[in-house]
């Protein structure tokens, strides 16, 4: 069990690789400079990494899965900010592990506006634990704590319409918050 909530690291925006914030058009979700390019690309070559390692059928590991799946389980599930906020649903597994040895994670970040930064702070905090993760979509989310309820719906501009992603979100939402009443739908943005 990992001594930390490797998902409660402090992030910055401003720590990114090239030195700034990650610009997004509001209307398109599309890349406005060099730094929201270089976090859709590398989520982009994430899922074809995926794909075409899962059309390999002899890949060695070298981790246990048993070890592979302790580590995901000390991975909260969900890791949602309170309020209103997009989303993402993300598919993690930990490198060089079993083929199917992965989990999907919902996560939300305060103060970020677009999913491709969503997904970019998660991974962030979950590289150098030797996670790999690739995004399946993503949405909204409104999550109430007083009031015990989580709303997801709608969809990224940036990653494209993911079917099934706001229902499989708003089931883990579910399980993680078994007290919470967690409604979703495909509508809207």
């Amino acid at each position: 069990r990992l001594p930390f909530s490797p998902l409660r690291f402090p992030f910055s925006m401003a720590d990114s690789a090239l030195g700034a914030a990650a610009q997004w058009d509001d209307a398109t979700g599309a890349p406005l400079n060099d730094a929201a390019r270089s976090i859709l690309e590398d989520a982009k070559a994430t899922i074809a990494k995926s794909s075409a390692a899962s059309s390999k059928s002899s890949s060695k590991a070298f981790i246990s899965e048993d070890a592979a799946r302790a580590i995901l389980a000390a991975i909260p599930d969900v890791d949602l900010a309170t309020g209103e906020h997009k989303y993402v649903q993300v598919i993690i597994s930990v490198k060089g592990a079993p083929k199917g040895v992965s989990k999907p994670i919902v996560t939300s970040t305060a103060g970020l506006m677009y999913h491709p930064d969503m997904y970019d702070a998660a991974m962030k905090k979950l590289k150098p634990l030797g996670i790999t993760g690739r995004v399946v979509g993503g949405g909204r989310i409104n999550l109430d704590h007083g009031a015990k309820t989580a709303s997801v719906w709608g969809y990224s501009k940036s990653f494209g319409r993911a079917e099934g992603c706001n229902k499989r979100s708003a089931e883990i939402i579910g399980r993680f918050h078994p007290d919470y009443r967690v409604t979703w739908s495909d509508d809207g943005y």
